[in-house]
Protein backbone atom coordinates (compact mmCIF):
# COMPACT_ATOMS: atom_id res chain seq x y z
CA UNK A 1 0.00 0.00 0.00
CA UNK A 2 1.49 3.23 -1.29
CA UNK A 3 1.82 6.36 1.26
CA UNK A 4 -0.75 8.02 -0.41
CA UNK A 5 -3.40 5.51 0.20
CA UNK A 6 -2.27 4.91 3.59
CA UNK A 7 -2.87 8.75 4.02
CA UNK A 8 -5.88 8.04 2.00
CA UNK A 9 -6.93 5.76 4.58
CA UNK A 10 -6.33 7.60 7.77
CA UNK A 11 -8.34 10.46 6.05
CA UNK A 12 -11.35 8.58 5.55
CA UNK A 13 -11.30 7.70 9.65
CA UNK A 14 -11.09 11.13 10.55
CA UNK A 15 -13.87 12.40 7.88
CA UNK A 16 -15.90 9.76 9.52
CA UNK A 17 -15.26 10.32 12.74
CA UNK A 18 -16.06 14.30 12.05
CA UNK A 19 -19.52 13.23 10.41
CA UNK A 20 -20.46 10.92 13.55
CA UNK A 21 -19.83 7.69 12.11
CA UNK A 22 -17.79 6.20 15.12
CA UNK A 23 -18.20 3.06 14.73
CA UNK A 24 -17.24 2.73 11.04
CA UNK A 25 -14.35 4.75 12.04
CA UNK A 26 -13.36 2.14 14.54
CA UNK A 27 -14.02 -0.85 11.86
CA UNK A 28 -11.55 1.07 9.50
CA UNK A 29 -8.85 2.41 12.32
CA UNK A 30 -8.50 -1.58 13.12
CA UNK A 31 -7.90 -2.17 9.81
CA UNK A 32 -5.36 -0.14 9.47
CA UNK A 33 -3.64 -0.73 12.18
CA UNK A 34 -3.86 -4.47 11.07
CA UNK A 35 -1.47 -3.47 8.31
CA UNK A 36 0.39 -0.92 10.54
CA UNK A 37 1.19 -2.37 13.85
CA UNK A 38 4.82 -1.22 13.98
CA UNK A 39 3.56 2.69 13.65
CA UNK A 40 2.49 4.21 16.72
CA UNK A 41 -0.04 6.36 15.13
CA UNK A 42 -1.89 3.54 13.89
CA UNK A 43 -2.37 2.67 17.76
CA UNK A 44 -3.57 6.63 18.26
CA UNK A 45 -5.85 6.93 15.57
CA UNK A 46 -7.79 3.98 16.98
CA UNK A 47 -7.68 4.96 20.25
CA UNK A 48 -9.04 8.28 19.64
CA UNK A 49 -11.96 6.54 17.38
CA UNK A 50 -12.45 3.93 20.50
CA UNK A 51 -12.76 6.84 22.97
CA UNK A 52 -14.96 9.06 20.46
CA UNK A 53 -17.07 5.18 21.25
CA UNK A 54 -16.88 5.32 24.62
CA UNK A 55 -15.23 2.40 24.87
CA UNK A 56 -12.27 4.51 27.28
CA UNK A 57 -10.81 1.17 28.73
CA UNK A 58 -9.77 0.09 24.87
CA UNK A 59 -8.72 3.02 23.95
CA UNK A 60 -6.22 3.55 26.83
CA UNK A 61 -5.01 0.23 25.93
CA UNK A 62 -3.97 1.22 22.23
CA UNK A 63 -2.53 4.39 23.60
CA UNK A 64 -0.11 2.32 25.90
CA UNK A 65 0.91 0.07 22.76
CA UNK A 66 1.37 3.32 20.84
CA UNK A 67 3.78 4.57 23.66
CA UNK A 68 5.90 1.43 23.33
CA UNK A 69 6.87 2.54 20.26
CA UNK A 70 7.09 6.25 20.31
CA UNK A 71 7.45 6.61 24.03
CA UNK A 72 8.47 10.45 24.20
CA UNK A 73 5.36 11.36 22.34
CA UNK A 74 4.19 14.20 24.46
CA UNK A 75 0.59 14.62 22.83
CA UNK A 76 0.15 10.67 22.98
CA UNK A 77 1.06 10.98 26.40
CA UNK A 78 -1.48 13.99 27.09
CA UNK A 79 -4.05 12.52 25.37
CA UNK A 80 -3.21 9.57 27.43
CA UNK A 81 -2.97 11.49 30.52
CA UNK A 82 -6.65 13.15 29.70
CA UNK A 83 -8.11 9.65 29.04
CA UNK A 84 -6.97 8.30 32.71
CA UNK A 85 -8.09 11.34 34.49
CA UNK A 86 -11.46 11.00 32.96
CA UNK A 87 -11.92 7.33 34.12
CA UNK A 88 -10.45 8.60 38.02
CA UNK A 89 -7.54 7.50 37.30
CA UNK A 90 -5.53 9.94 39.08
CA UNK A 91 -2.43 8.43 39.87
CA UNK A 92 -1.73 7.32 36.46
CA UNK A 93 -2.86 10.11 34.74
CA UNK A 94 -0.53 12.49 36.98
CA UNK A 95 2.40 9.98 35.73
CA UNK A 96 1.66 10.92 32.23
CA UNK A 97 1.13 14.63 32.26
CA UNK A 98 4.64 14.77 34.86
CA UNK A 99 6.37 12.81 32.38
CA UNK A 100 5.43 15.31 29.32
CA UNK A 101 6.97 18.23 32.05
CA UNK A 102 10.04 16.08 32.11
CA UNK A 103 10.30 16.20 28.25
CA UNK A 104 8.96 19.57 27.84
CA UNK A 105 9.48 21.70 31.00
CA UNK A 106 7.75 24.58 29.69
CA UNK A 107 5.01 23.05 28.20
CA UNK A 108 2.30 24.98 30.54
CA UNK A 109 -0.86 23.06 29.57
CA UNK A 110 0.69 20.27 31.08
CA UNK A 111 1.30 22.23 34.12
CA UNK A 112 -2.38 23.34 34.34
CA UNK A 113 -3.62 19.39 33.84
CA UNK A 114 -1.22 18.19 36.56
CA UNK A 115 -3.28 21.24 38.61
CA UNK A 116 -6.59 19.86 37.85
CA UNK A 117 -5.41 16.49 38.57
CA UNK A 118 -4.47 17.81 42.23
CA UNK A 119 -8.01 19.70 42.17
CA UNK A 120 -9.74 16.39 41.84
CA UNK A 121 -7.90 15.04 44.34
CA UNK A 122 -8.81 18.26 46.99
CA UNK A 123 -5.10 19.21 46.73
CA UNK A 124 -6.58 23.09 45.91
CA UNK A 125 -3.27 24.63 47.35
CA UNK A 126 -1.02 21.98 44.95
CA UNK A 127 -3.44 23.07 42.01
CA UNK A 128 -3.39 26.94 42.44
CA UNK A 129 0.33 26.53 42.34
CA UNK A 130 0.66 24.19 39.32
CA UNK A 131 -2.02 27.40 38.01
CA UNK A 132 0.38 30.04 38.77
CA UNK A 133 3.61 28.10 37.88
CA UNK A 134 2.35 27.91 34.61
CA UNK A 135 1.22 31.67 34.33
CA UNK A 136 4.70 32.74 35.09
CA UNK A 137 5.77 30.98 32.39
CA UNK A 138 2.78 32.33 30.02
CA UNK A 139 0.79 34.64 31.60
CA UNK A 140 -2.30 35.04 28.62
CA UNK A 141 -2.95 31.43 28.87
CA UNK A 142 -6.47 31.58 29.16
CA UNK A 143 -6.04 27.53 30.17
CA UNK A 144 -4.59 28.29 33.30
CA UNK A 145 -6.93 31.49 33.87
CA UNK A 146 -9.70 29.26 33.76
CA UNK A 147 -8.60 26.78 36.16
CA UNK A 148 -7.25 29.27 38.55
CA UNK A 149 -10.50 30.99 38.83
CA UNK A 150 -12.43 27.92 39.27
CA UNK A 151 -9.86 27.07 42.06
CA UNK A 152 -10.06 30.03 43.67
CA UNK A 153 -13.53 30.15 43.90
CA UNK A 154 -13.68 26.76 45.54
CA UNK A 155 -11.44 28.41 48.17
CA UNK A 156 -14.17 31.40 48.50
CA UNK A 157 -11.68 33.97 46.91
CA UNK A 158 -14.87 35.48 44.67
CA UNK A 159 -13.02 38.29 44.06
CA UNK A 160 -9.63 36.63 42.61
CA UNK A 161 -12.28 33.98 40.45
CA UNK A 162 -13.18 37.25 39.18
CA UNK A 163 -10.14 38.19 38.18
CA UNK A 164 -8.77 35.40 36.42
CA UNK A 165 -12.46 34.71 34.53
CA UNK A 166 -12.41 38.41 33.27
CA UNK A 167 -8.80 38.31 32.27
CA UNK A 168 -9.27 34.56 30.63
CA UNK A 169 -11.95 36.84 28.30
CA UNK A 170 -10.09 40.42 28.00
CA UNK A 171 -6.95 37.73 26.63
CA UNK A 172 -9.18 35.78 24.44
CA UNK A 173 -13.18 37.21 23.71
CA UNK A 174 -13.06 34.56 21.40
CA UNK A 175 -12.92 31.58 24.09
CA UNK A 176 -16.57 29.69 24.62
CA UNK A 177 -14.88 28.43 28.27
CA UNK A 178 -13.47 31.80 29.21
CA UNK A 179 -17.10 33.34 28.62
CA UNK A 180 -19.01 30.05 30.40
CA UNK A 181 -16.57 30.33 33.43
CA UNK A 182 -17.39 33.72 34.14
CA UNK A 183 -21.52 32.39 33.49
CA UNK A 184 -21.46 29.81 36.20
CA UNK A 185 -19.74 32.20 38.47
CA UNK A 186 -22.05 35.08 38.18
CA UNK A 187 -24.80 32.14 38.05
CA UNK A 188 -23.31 30.88 41.74
CA UNK A 189 -23.31 34.62 43.11
CA UNK A 190 -26.83 34.89 42.02
CA UNK A 191 -26.07 37.80 39.46
CA UNK A 192 -28.70 36.07 36.49
CA UNK A 193 -28.80 38.53 34.20
CA UNK A 194 -25.04 39.00 33.93
CA UNK A 195 -24.74 34.77 33.97
CA UNK A 196 -27.01 34.48 31.15
CA UNK A 197 -25.46 37.24 28.93
CA UNK A 198 -22.18 35.21 29.57
CA UNK A 199 -23.56 32.02 29.10
CA UNK A 200 -24.79 32.91 25.79
CA UNK A 201 -21.83 34.58 24.57
CA UNK A 202 -20.28 30.79 25.30
CA UNK A 203 -23.22 29.39 22.32
CA UNK A 204 -22.59 31.62 20.25
CA UNK A 205 -19.18 31.25 19.83
CA UNK A 206 -19.75 27.28 20.14
CA UNK A 207 -23.04 26.15 19.70
CA UNK A 208 -22.31 22.66 20.85
CA UNK A 209 -21.18 24.15 24.44
CA UNK A 210 -23.55 21.61 26.90
CA UNK A 211 -22.33 22.76 30.01
CA UNK A 212 -23.66 26.39 29.36
CA UNK A 213 -26.86 25.25 28.49
CA UNK A 214 -27.27 23.39 31.37
CA UNK A 215 -26.96 26.67 33.26
CA UNK A 216 -29.09 28.44 30.86
CA UNK A 217 -31.73 26.08 31.67
CA UNK A 218 -30.92 26.77 35.27
CA UNK A 219 -31.11 30.48 34.88
CA UNK A 220 -34.84 29.80 32.51
CA UNK A 221 -35.64 28.11 36.09
CA UNK A 222 -35.15 30.55 38.75
CA UNK A 223 -36.97 32.97 36.54
CA UNK A 224 -40.29 30.67 35.84
CA UNK A 225 -39.32 31.41 32.13
CA UNK A 226 -40.44 27.58 31.62
CA UNK A 227 -40.65 27.08 28.35
CA UNK A 228 -37.05 28.36 27.70
CA UNK A 229 -35.62 26.52 30.03
CA UNK A 230 -37.19 22.85 28.00
CA UNK A 231 -35.16 24.51 25.41
CA UNK A 232 -31.79 24.84 27.15
CA UNK A 233 -32.17 21.80 28.79
CA UNK A 234 -32.95 19.68 25.47
CA UNK A 235 -30.04 21.25 23.60
CA UNK A 236 -27.82 20.17 26.53
CA UNK A 237 -28.78 16.51 25.75
CA UNK A 238 -28.42 17.22 22.51
CA UNK A 239 -24.62 18.19 22.79
CA UNK A 240 -23.81 16.59 26.04
CA UNK A 241 -21.98 12.72 24.97
CA UNK A 242 -19.99 12.22 27.62
CA UNK A 243 -19.96 9.00 29.76
CA UNK A 244 -19.02 11.14 32.72
CA UNK A 245 -22.19 12.91 32.20
CA UNK A 246 -24.63 9.58 32.21
CA UNK A 247 -26.17 10.82 35.98
CA UNK A 248 -26.46 14.07 35.01
CA UNK A 249 -27.87 13.65 31.70
CA UNK A 250 -30.68 11.42 33.30
CA UNK A 251 -31.78 13.78 35.80
CA UNK A 252 -32.27 17.00 32.98
CA UNK A 253 -34.31 14.24 31.10
CA UNK A 254 -36.56 13.62 34.67
CA UNK A 255 -36.29 17.74 34.67
CA UNK A 256 -37.37 17.60 31.40
CA UNK A 257 -40.59 15.78 32.25
CA UNK A 258 -41.60 17.75 34.94
CA UNK A 259 -41.11 20.73 32.99
CA UNK A 260 -43.60 19.50 30.48
CA UNK A 261 -46.10 19.33 32.43
CA UNK A 262 -46.07 22.09 34.17
CA UNK A 263 -46.40 23.63 30.84
CA UNK A 264 -49.67 21.68 29.91
CA UNK A 265 -51.20 22.52 33.06
CA UNK A 266 -50.39 25.89 32.12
Amino acid sequence: MSDTELNATVQKGLDLLDQGEVKQSVSLFEEYLDSNRNQPDSWFYLGDALAEDGRLDDAIARYREGLKLSPEDTDALTTLGDMLLETGDHRESLACYKKVLEIDPKDTDTLVSIGLVYNSQDRTDDAIRAFRQALEVEPDNVFALNALGDALYGQGDVDGAIAAFTKGVEIDPEDPAAHFSLGELYYDLEELEEAEDSCLEAVRLDPAYSMAYLTLGGICMDQDRTADAVAYFENYLKYEKSLQAADMIAEVKAVIEGLKEELKGS
